[in-house]
């Protein structure tokens, strides 16, 4: 039995991460080889705290997205499945004569993910303490006398916990947390609760094609850091912001009609056929059920309130939305 919206919503349920990969970054030199990659700035960084970060190519195109804790005299990367395998290849072959060694974790650890309205409650009904307030911020605890760190990641609207713990209880976990009628949340529903949470998926929303400044205003105030000096892709970046604007923007639209636009989909302005594409499309609670989508439109379209049309068959009438 899967997790309906109003059951996460109401009270808890939890995603199964185990396909992202985990990477523990050691070494004298970890900071400065990592500051000089991530678009963020690592350096506020103390013990117990995160930060969201991305990896760019030189020219500010999407490699992967990822968050950064300060663990244990050391990082800990998680990084998205579809990105996992090159960022760690990428990021190896950077390594010459620096003092830092890339640890795959992926094969002892993985990530349950516990989202939605009551999952304090569930973490103190587990035995668990949640980490101090603020995005990312983790702990280490024991639960079943292994070591499992908790932490504050919202991959809701309604917030949640990221739990890192060791494979050899991944099921152990599962079944206290459906013990406490956190149920498990289905792939379809999660691309429901991300997309009304306004949450990109590399991969799927953004790849090697994307600028990171195309994500929008939101994704740049939690992932890129414009004012910490050299990384790679910084320069086009900065570029780009001195300008004022990219080319397009990663936005949501209302789209009327039944039909789901799929991935790729056109979308169109009554003055411009290629005003833009589809990312993904789901039925929101949000809008009553209604058709929410998210796509890249060309920036002369984004205001809220734009009237565009998605090419399905029939086209679809769409409205740009404002969305928090």
């Amino acid at each position: 039995m899967n997790a309906t919206y109003a059951h996460v919503r109401d009270h808890a349920g939890w995603l199964d991460l185990s396909d992202w990969g985990l990477v523990r970054v050691i070494g004298s030199d970890r900071q400065r080889f990592l500051q000089a990659q991530a678009t963020n700035d690592l350096r506020p960084l103390q013990e117990g705290m995160g930060v969201y970060t991305a990896f760019c190519s030189p020219t500010g195109h999407l490699l992967a997205d990822s968050y950064v804790l300060e663990a244990e005299d050391g990082y800990l990367l998680l990084l998205p499945p579809a990105a996992f395998g090159t960022m760690l290849e990428r990021l190896s072959s950077l390594i010459i004569l620096d003092d830092v060694e890339l640890i795959p974790l992926q094969e002892g650890l993985g990530v349950l993910s516990l989202q939605g309205g009551r999952a304090d409650e569930v973490l103190e009904e587990l035995g668990l303490e949640p980490p101090s307030e603020g995005e990312l911020r983790h702990r280490r605890q024991f639960w079943q006398k292994v070591e499992v760190r908790l932490v504050r990641c919202a991959r809701t609207r309604w917030g949640g916990y990221d739990l890192i713990l060791p494979f050899e209880v991944h099921e152990e976990m599962k079944t206290a947390l459906i013990a406490t009628e956190v149920l498990p949340i289905a792939p379809e529903l999660y691309e429901v609760l991300r997309y009304e949470a306004g949450i990109p998926l590399y991969g799927v929303d953004m790849d090697e094609r994307t600028l990171a400044a195309e994500l929008g205003p939101t994704f740049e105030a939690r992932y890129i850091s414009y004012t910490k000096g050299c990384y790679t892709g910084q320069e086009v970046l900065m570029r780009i912001k001195a300008r004022g604007h990219t080319n397009r923007t990663w936005v949501p639209l209302r789209v009327e009609g039944e039909q789901l636009p799929a991935r790729g989909m056109p979308i169109a302005a009554s003055d411009r056929a290629d005003a833009g594409w589809i990312t993904g499309a789901v039925r929101s609670p949000l809008l009553e059920d209604a058709i929410l989508a998210w796509g890249f439109v060309r920036n002369a379209y984004t205001a809220p309130g734009t009237r565009l049309q998605v090419q399905t068959d029939p086209p679809a009438e769409a409205e740009v939305l404002h969305w928090q």
